[in-house]
């Protein structure tokens, strides 16, 4: 049995145990998890994107069909070597799945499993932390020394120092998710190009949330379910030359941190003190719009629907000429979904 907590977390992947054949991967920060089931990935197959050696499957698919998993687990590589199968579990009890394998581990294949928020006692939780060849790894948002850190080690990588003001600045600003810490830090780099000392006007002209904008305004109806107000602010933000990439980033910052208040918030806070509890600072109109938002959305709903916008960031990325397409379509299903809080 292996519960491994956030703040110990990188250490043991760095040093993956060759006992532990089964890995969940869970927690409120869903960018952390990810990046931790990417770094698992790659200590067990290495860099190859190989199919054959690396299996990509849903949850969905795995509730309607549990012996997938045992099909998959149990066939023999073509050419050899270890194999992983990388599970997305979005929300779904893979327990049926899972306890074939449990019971008589595949040789030379390891389970991956991405999971959100999973309470202490829950099914799934439970049973990686009772099997002696698995391990169960939290993933929370980055505490101050942590993100002190992570941002240490990204600016020396690129070669900057940063003055004791603009680095306490950062770390305030920080920290709600890993995948979008990374991006405002890379960004951040980007802006002080040509510099070796970032100071802390830098910080408040690139990361700081201090007033809002129009593409705070255009995520907060998309989030609201205000779908002809969506419509015309993007509009207006492309007509003005606005970026695919940087809409669906802020996209993704704002569901992740609606996804920590709604955690907070169904375990008994209101908003304001959901927003104390994390430290949550906006100006008052998008502080409204994000009100509105955690009263339309469910953690659970959040979580089930994070992934696919995650995967647009990926496509937008990659095919720049689609980029106002696929950006958009992603902020019209948001915003034209009923009653999200369904789930």
């Amino acid at each position: 049995m292996t519960a491994i907590k956030s703040y110990a977390a990188d250490g043991f992947i760095e040093r993956l145990p060759r006992d532990v054949q089964f890995f969940l991967i869970h927690g409120s920060d869903e960018g952390l998890a990810h990046e931790r089931v990417t770094a698992i990935v790659r200590k067990l197959v290495g860099q190859d994107s190989d199919p054959l050696r690396l299996v990509r499957l849903e949850g969905d698919a795995l509730a309607r069909r549990p012996d997938m998993l045992s099909d998959e687990a149990y066939a023999v590589s073509m050419f050899g070597g270890s194999r992983a199968i990388w599970i997305d579990a979005q929300g779904r009890d893979l327990t049926a799945a899972l306890e074939p394998v449990f019971a008589r581990p595949p040789a030379e294949c390891a389970i991956v499993i991405k999971a959100g928020q999973l309470k202490k006692g829950h099914a799934l939780r439970t049973a990686f932390e009772k099997s002696p060849s698995a391990a169960s790894i939290e993933c929370y948002g980055d505490e101050p020394k942590a993100l002190g850190a992570l941002i240490d080690g990204e600016l020396r990588a690129a070669g900057l120092s940063i003055a004791p003001e603009a680095r306490t600045a950062l770390v305030e600003e920080l920290g709600a998710d890993r995948q979008t810490t990374r991006a405002e830090i890379t960004k951040l780099v980007l802006y002080v190009r040509g510099k070796s000392r970032i100071e802390l006007d830098d910080v408040r002209a690139i990361v700081s949330d201090a007033a809002p904008s129009p593409l705070d305004d255009l995520v907060d109806q998309a989030l609201g379910g205000e779908l002809q107000k969506a419509v015309d602010s993007a509009v207006r933000y492309f007509g003005d030359g606005g970026d695919a990439d940087g809409l669906i980033a802020r996209l993704v910052a704002r569901l992740t941190l609606l996804h920590r208040l709604r955690l907070e918030m169904e375990a008994g806070h209101d908003f304001d003190a959901a927003c104390q509890a994390l430290y949550v600072r906006l100006p008052p109109e998008s502080r409204r719009g994000l009100a509105k938002a955690a009263q339309r959305w469910t953690s659970e709903a959040i979580a089930q629907r994070l992934p696919n916008i995650r995967t647009t960031s990926a496509r937008v990325r990659a095919a720049p000429n689609l980029a106002e397409a696929l950006a958009s379509r992603a902020l019209w299903a948001l915003a034209s979904l009923r009653r999200p809080a369904q789930g």
